[in-house]
């Protein structure tokens, strides 16, 4: 337990007196506890951004807190910093108590609730902030359950780590909007009510504009492959998402891979319209996330952008990988250039390359750089790659 380690004063010694889930959402939570962190990892590498906006998602959707959540309730913070302290002095814990303003999964009961945070780098809320709170019995949490006494806390939090859902502020509404659409899906009539339910908040974060809502909605498509979160009518605000250079490039990325994937749009004009219209600094992320769905289209651009003399040594690298990664014979002859004439960095990611492309040509690159570069380290690198190379061969 996380124990207060301040002395406190007397007068707060004194405590104040005050459905089950479908199978489908039993099945998407097992799906998402096994692939979420990669997944979450994916999207903060294509984004390159620090969860600073509003809202801050941690490594669990919306749809999986909503799910997992047996209350969850749109409150008003009345005191942040509630202490706690047990009757025989044993025990003191910091709580946060709340206004209920809307129950929407579960039924309190209560105008008032009091609940304890998991963890010790928590969200930190002020008195009077309005926000939604996923909460589960205080009794069923193996860490805090001995804190389930009068005057106790009645729940925990399930929201992770510094997990921040406010219902104030710009993108408040689609948050509370989905947020009760999932709710109201878990108690629907039928599947084809509770995917319309789905469906509708999915968009809404998709739509929302805020990087970090909009990424939750990205996570319910990928990890519910089969259902129609998304269908044929949709496509229009999703292609105008699409060609938002306003809204993430990582986002964008992963919403036309998915959309490939559901066979709804032509990857391959999507990926070449991505990396066409990437700024500067976005062209990174854009090369890396268009590399990863090859295609003779974008090999082309790729091959363009490396042999372009113009290009920073950063962008080229990237291409060097890129092209690597696709297998592309036709780009062993500029990996070679590059690899012979290139700054350190650029020599690197073409010996990179060179190794993930099959064929005598690329060994060859390979093999001279590794006895003859006038540079040792990139000899080194390059006898290091022949032999990871003859290693995936053989597998």
């Amino acid at each position: 337990m996380r124990l207060l380690k301040h002395r406190l004063p007397d007068s707060v010694c004194e405590t104040r007196g005050r459905n089950e889930k479908t199978h489908t959402l039993r099945l998407f939570v097992q799906a998402y506890r096994s692939i979420a962190i990669g997944l979450v990892a994916t999207l903060c590498l294509l984004t390159g951004e620090i969860a600073s906006a509003h809202i801050v998602m941690g490594t669990r959707s919306l749809h999986l807190l909503v799910a997992e959540a047996d209350v969850v309730v749109r409150a008003r913070v009345i005191d942040p910093e509630f202490v706690f302290i047990s009757k025989d002095g044993s025990t003191m814990r910091q709580l946060i108590e709340i206004k209920v303003l809307e129950e929407l999964k579960g039924r309190t009961g209560k105008e008032t609730l009091r609940f304890a945070q998991d963890g010790h780098d928590v969200a930190r809320y002020a008195a009077g902030q309005e926000a939604l709170f996923f909460l589960r019995p205080i009794a069923k949490s193996r860490e805090l359950h001995a804190l389930a006494v009068s005057g106790g806390p009645s729940y925990v939090s399930s929201q992770e780590h510094t997990e921040l859902f406010l219902v104030e502020g710009e993108y408040g509404p689609a948050l509370l909007s989905a947020a009760r659409k999932l709710a109201r899906s878990e108690l629907a009539a039928t599947t084809s009510e509770r995917i319309a339910l789905l469906r509708a908040a999915t968009l809404e974060l998709l739509t929302s504009g805020d990087p970090e809502l909009g990424a939750s909605g990205l996570a319910s498509l990928v990890l519910t492959p089969q259902a129609a979160l998304i269908t044929a009518a949709d496509l229009p605000q999703l292609e105008e998402l699409i060609a938002n250079r306003d809204v993430s490039v990582g986002l964008r990325a992963g919403l036309i891979a998915e959309l490939e994937r559901r066979g709804f749009i032509d990857g391959e004009a999507h990926w070449l319209a991505l990396l066409e219209g990437a700024a500067p600094t976005d062209l990174p992320t854009a090369i890396r996330a268009a590399g990863a769905h090859s295609s003779a289209a974008v090999n082309a651009y790729l091959l363009r952008v490396l042999e372009d003399p113009k290009t920073r040594t950063e962008i080229a690298a990237e291409c060097a990988i890129a092209l690597g990664a696709s297998h592309d014979v036709a780009a062993v002859g500029a990996l070679t250039e590059a690899l012979v004439e290139g700054e350190p960095r650029l020599r690197n990611a073409a010996i990179r390359g060179l190794g993930q492309i099959h064929g005598a040509e690329a060994r060859k690159a390979l093999e001279q750089a590794a006895q003859s570069h006038p540079d040792s380290t990139t000899r080194k690198r390059a006898r290091a790659e022949l032999r990871s190379a003859t290693v995936r061969r053989a597998r």
